[in-house]
């Protein structure tokens, strides 16, 4: 088992494991989410800058998870402490690789990540139903600070 960050030759890889992200963000929330590939383009970019990575965890050769990490600033704003962090924008393990470890050792990486850079707290979204999300973000200690609400206009 190997944790590192993601070069180009992973590419690949992690757009498989996008399809998977995918098709639980359209199992939660169909209204929003749509199947597409993500462009690799895209991944590239992050893989290249230095405000984010692909943390990816390896198993025998076979990329199982990634944690998609950027250094973040809360908004410039009079009443809010000024604080760097890290979002985690994707987390992902393949379904038969969870229950197993790996999604905690991913999260400890990007934790890592954080602290290396001298950033104060990580931050992460999780969707209301995924009830099987939360509880693994809760277990390895993250907590409710705000929720996010919306409405169809």
């Amino acid at each position: 088992m190997q944790i590192r960050e993601a070069s180009l030759e992973d590419i690949k890889d992690i757009k498989t494991l996008y399809w998977e992200l995918d098709s639980d963000s359209i199992l939660y929330q169909p209204s929003l989410f749509t199947r597409t590939e993500r462009p690799e383009d895209f991944l590239t970019d992050i893989i290249k800058n230095n405000n984010a990575d692909i943390i990816v965890i390896e198993v025998d050769g076979i990329i199982v998870g990634f944690s998609l990490v950027e250094e973040k600033e809360t908004p410039k704003i009079s009443c809010l402490k000024e604080k760097k962090y890290v979002y985690v924008l994707d987390f992902v393990v393949t379904k038969t690789y969870r229950n197993n470890g790996f999604g905690t050792l991913l999260l400890e990486a990007s934790k890592d990540w954080g602290k290396k850079r001298g950033l104060d707290f990580l931050r992460l979204s999780v969707f209301e139903d995924n009830l099987k999300g939360q509880d693994f973000y809760k277990k390895n200690g993250l907590i409710g600070t705000m929720k996010t609400m919306e409405c169809e206009l």
